[in-house]
């Protein structure tokens, strides 16, 4: 039986003195399970009158209870999970990696090797029993025709190790706008909690603050969604060519 899995991730640079440091990270749900955390955010909305964008940089006195509501929809869900890529653009490895070999190497082509790595390990492991759609919030890309390519190219490595007639694994790939899709708000706002806390980052804000603790107690009271899956499951970025499925780091060593 094939199960439809969807993806819903942003990204984060974190500030100074660790600008260096990159995360990607998003929500993982089936498309049962995006219609039931949607209804539940549509729920928080409506309790606080929340009419703008639910930012990590807008977390603030006034509206901390608002964000507490707003990531609590996502730790009391059963099923869904979040994974989280780190990537130390500061490192040898890093700028020194040239992904199209015989071209000049842009940010773009580290970007998509990258954002390559992190469904790799998301969508771990290999399996024709799962078909996805990514949705990364618009504007990690310069241009969209860079996703496209990691989906044909995401897609051809399933077809190499399932055979050619494999359907498609990933059967959409499009950037959204965070502005008008609350998954990616909460996957912004709970990168930006997560982040802080495995970095040892401190937030710039008392409020912040306070919601990485919040987030921090959530997750250690819950490390395994219902499926016993890793509701946080992080990794860090490795050349490709020393990259291997071995398992990420899950929440309760955080």
């Amino acid at each position: 039986m094939i199960t439809e899995y969807e993806l819903y991730s942003d990204e984060r640079r974190m500030p100074p003195p660790h600008r260096s440091q990159m995360l990607l990270g998003g929500i993982v749900c089936t498309s049962a399970g995006r219609a039931r955390l949607l209804e539940k955010l549509a729920a928080v909305r409506s309790k606080y009158n929340l009419a703008h964008e639910m930012k990590w940089a807008k977390v603030s006195r006034a509206f901390l209870e608002a964000y507490r509501a707003w990531v609590d929809v996502f730790f009391d869900d059963p099923f869904a999970r979040f994974s989280l890529l780190i990537i130390d653009q500061s490192s040898r490895d890093w700028s020194s990696f040239q992904p199209r070999l015989g071209r000049r190497t842009t940010l773009d082509d580290r970007l998509a090797s990258a954002f390559y790595q992190f469904l790799l390990v998301t969508l771990a492991p290999l399996r024709d029993t799962k078909r996805w759609s990514v949705y990364p919030d618009a504007g990690l890309f310069a241009r969209e025709s860079v996703l496209q390519r990691i989906e044909f190219l995401f897609n051809r490595t399933y077809k190499k190790a399932f055979g050619r007639r494999t359907s498609r694994i990933i059967r959409f790939a499009r950037s959204r706008d965070s502005g008008k899709t609350d998954l990616v708000q909460v996957a912004d706002v709970l990168l930006g909690s997560f982040g802080s806390d495995l970095l040892g980052v401190a937030p710039s804000s008392e409020p912040r603050a306070t919601l990485v603790h919040h987030c921090a107690q959530r997750i250690r009271s819950m490390t395994r969604t219902r499926t016993a899956q890793s509701k946080l499951a992080y990794c860090r970025w490795v050349h490709p060519d020393r990259f291997s499925y071995g398992p990420c780091e899950v929440s309760g060593a955080v």
